[in-house]
C-alpha cells in the first residue's frame, strides 16, 4: 500500500513539474502632479519599480515574490496623505508637510503572492492576486532657506499589508505576457520606529498610485 502511495505521489509531482513554468518579470507605475495656485506652481512625481520572480504551477495558479523600490506618495500604498499628516502632527518637532517639495519619500518592498486566473478570454486572463507585504519607508524632510539647506529630520517606518488585488494579463505568445494590476482591497499598518505613532487602514484603494503595468517572461 505504501509503495503504491509513493508511486502515486511521484506521478503527481512529475505531472506538476511538467506543467510548471518559471516566471521572471516586473511592473512599473508612475504618477506626476502639478498644482497652479495664483501665479505659483508646484509639481511632483511618484513611481514604483517592482521586479518579481514566480512559478506557474498550472493554468490557474502561480506563486511568486515581488521585491521593489518606490519613491513619493505611492510608497505608502493605501494610506492617504490625510492619515499621514494626522499621525505625524502628534510627534514633537516632526510635523511633516508631505506635500513639501523638500520632503523625500523612499520605500523598499518585499511581497510574496499567490495569483489565481479566474476568467480566461482567449489570450487574456482576469486574475486575483493575494499578497502579504513588508515595506520599509524612509521620510527625509530637509527644509531649505534660500539656496541653503537648514537641516531636517529623517523618519523611518515599518509597514505591513495584506490584501487582494485584481488584474488583467495578455499572453502575446507562449513565452511573453503583458499585465496590469489595478488597486487593492486590503489592510495596511505602519509604525514609526522611534515612537508609539502608528497608522492603519482597511479598505478598497483604486487610485493611480496603485496602478501598475508590467510584463513577464515564461521559461
Amino acid at each position: 500500500m505504501m509503495k503504491k502511495l509513493f508511486v502515486l505521489l511521484a506521478v503527481i509531482s512529475f505531472v506538476t513539474a511538467a506543467q510548471a513554468q518559471f516566471i521572471v518579470g516586473g511592473s512599473f507605475g508612475f504618477t506626476s502632479t502639478s498644482v497652479d495656485a495664483g501665479g505659483s506652481s508646484e509639481s511632483g512625481s511618484s513611481f514604483k519599480i517592482v521586479p518579481d520572480v514566480g512559478y506557474q504551477l498550472d493554468d490557474k495558479i502561480s506563486v511568486g515574490v515581488q521585491v521593489g523600490y518606490s519613491y513619493g506618495l505611492c510608497t505608502f500604498g493605501s494610506l492617504s496623505v490625510a492619515d499621514l499628516k494626522g499621525a505625524f502632527s502628534t510627534l514633537a518637532g516632526a510635523a511633516i508637510d508631505y506635500m513639501n517639495k523638500d520632503t523625500k519619500l523612499n520605500g523598499f518592498t518585499i511581497a510574496p503572492y499567490l495569483r489565481y486566473n479566474a476568467v480566461k478570454l482567449g489570450r487574456a486572463n482576469l486574475f486575483l492576486e493575494g499578497y502579504v507585504g513588508y515595506n520599509n519607508i524612509t521620510v527625509d524632510s530637509t527644509p531649505s532657506v534660500g539656496d541653503n539647506y537648514a537641516g531636517g529630520d529623517e523618519t523611518n517606518l515599518n509597514a505591513f499589508e495584506l490584501g487582494i488585488r485584481p488584474g488583467i494579463s495578455f499572453m502575446v505568445n507562449d513565452s511573453f505576457e503583458l499585465m496590469c494590476r489595478m488597486g487593492a482591497l486590503g489592510y495596511m499598518s505602519a509604525k514609526e520606529k522611534e515612537s508609539d505613532v502608528s497608522i492603519s487602514r482597511f479598505g478598497l484603494n483604486t487610485d493611480t498610485y496603485n496602478l501598475l503595468f508590467g510584463a513577464a517572461f515564461h521559461f
